[in-house]
């Protein structure tokens, strides 16, 4: 897929109408197909009116569905370590560990805005200016404050100083997540379904704790074990369970 100096291409109705909607997000370019030509909200975007084959083009990806729209957007701002100590109280807080899929990526990213998550800490390798990535989130990028370090476990002790309790996902885990003491602040760290989260980090957390399942499946996605989780830290939050 091409890229132009700090500006990646997005495509989907959905993804590129909630990316207008964020001003911050500095946007050059809509490539729309005619039918789509009423699809957008009002905009000061320059909009060039293209056939499928033109959007074809520019993701050069047979596989990805971009319904007749893209867009060029800058890439996506990030934080640094010390961004964690800004983080309110009261706040949920996200980890992904070895999760590098840009689509389970998006799907976490989308889970998180459905139930109050406004940060997500990440590896510093992971690409989050991917199309993939901002389709599967379906425009949710645009809510969150991705911070992104070399090493996570530095993440964990900048948020333990900043009173977060911080809980691991695991199966191995002795505890169901149902069972364990949620606080005013909550870091989860989820790692991948083949990898889990890396034992330092296990070892450096707080708690472990795993979804209450049946034994006729091994694993979740790590995307549905998300929802999962987040659902329940946003009920919990709302004093509904």
């Amino acid at each position: 897929m091409k890229q132009e100096n700090n500006y990646f291409w997005i495509g989907g109705k959905n993804t590129v109408i909630e990316v207008i909607k964020n001003k911050k997000r500095a946007i050059k370019k809509i490539l729309l197909n005619k039918n789509n030509s009423k699809t957008l909200p009002k905009n000061n975007i320059p909009i060039k009116i293209s056939n499928m084959a033109e959007i074809d083009k520019i993701f050069n990806d047979k596989n990805f569905v971009h319904q007749g729209i893209a867009a060029l957007v800058k890439n996506t701002q990030t934080f640094k370590d010390n961004h964690i100590k800004n983080i309110k109280k009261n706040e949920n807080v996200i980890i992904l560990d070895n999760i590098y899929d840009p689509r389970n990526i998006g799907s976490i990213i989308r889970s998180a805005v459905a139930f109050e998550i406004k940060y997500i800490i990440l590896e510093k390798s992971v690409n989050i200016n991917s199309h993939y990535l901002f389709k599967s989130a379906s425009g949710a990028t645009e809510n969150i404050e991705f911070i992104k370090l070399s090493n996570l476990n530095n993440a964990i002790t900048l948020l333990k100083k900043n009173n977060f309790y911080v809980y691991a996902s695991s199966l191995q885990a002795k505890k169901n997540l149902e069972e364990i003491k949620l606080h005013t602040n909550n870091c989860i760290i989820l790692g991948s379904e083949s990898l889990g989260v890396k034992k330092l980090l296990l070892k450096n957390s707080d708690e472990t704790f795993k979804i209450n399942q049946s034994q006729n499946i091994e694993s979740l996605n790590v995307s549905n074990s998300a929802a999962i989780i987040l659902n329940h830290l946003y009920q919990k939050k709302k004093g509904l369970i």
